[in-house]
């Protein structure tokens, strides 16, 4: 019997989706999101390393002006499943079994419903905090180079224990903490 984490596509064992990946930036002029940040998400989606499962653009002109536009790699078909899935996972947190599956009927119809999970309200209430003549990104993507690894790992029966993104400044924050440890170990020699 295949690993139940498992589907069977084509004949071969393999995991519906990669580890997902949301990344919120700003941009404190229009033309910024437009150029070289957009070519670098489509050259890694080419490349085969991520797909956009959501990109969310939203621009401010300096006359408070709001334009925004939402585009996904997914076919209806994946945003579909996409959706149940995160909604079967929140419902199964939130009240077990029962839970999961009234959450993955509602993941489905709120992607079928809506752009990228935000209603077009939702989309103004964003852009109402963003300031004149700049720009937001959300991007929601799918970590494709890691699928192979993952199918891997559930091949034999592991799991992953732990996952994270270390920021920068959580490092420096590190390296202050230990910095301050080592003087007061210094002030505190033991004899």
């Amino acid at each position: 019997m295949p690993n139940q984490q498992l589907i069977l596509k084509g004949g071969v064992e393999t995991v519906e989706f990669g580890p997902i990946h949301m990344v919120v930036l700003g941009f404190p002029e229009i033309d910024r999101l437009k150029g070289e940040v957009l070519k670098e998400i489509f050259r890694l989606s080419q490349a085969g390393i991520i797909r956009v499962i959501g990109l969310l653009a939203i621009v401010k002109d300096e006359r408070g002006n709001i334009e925004s536009v939402q585009l996904t790699e997914l076919s209806d078909e994946d945003r579909i499943k996409l959706g149940a899935g995160i909604g079967a996972l929140i419902g199964l947190g939130a009240a077990g079994k029962k839970g999961a599956m009234a959450g993955a009927e509602a993941g489905a119809m709120v992607v079928a419903e809506k752009d990228f999970g935000l209603s077009s309200e939702q989309v103004m209430d964003i852009a109402k905090e963003i300031p004149k003549g700049s720009a937001a990104g959300i991007l929601l993507f799918e970590h494709l180079w890691a699928k192979k690894l993952k199918e891997l790992v559930i091949k034999v029966d592991g799991i992953v224990l732990a996952q994270g993104v270390i920021e920068p400044r959580a490092l420096v924050a590190l390296g202050a903490e230990l910095a301050e440890g080592a003087k007061a170990a210094e002030k505190v020699k033991i004899k």
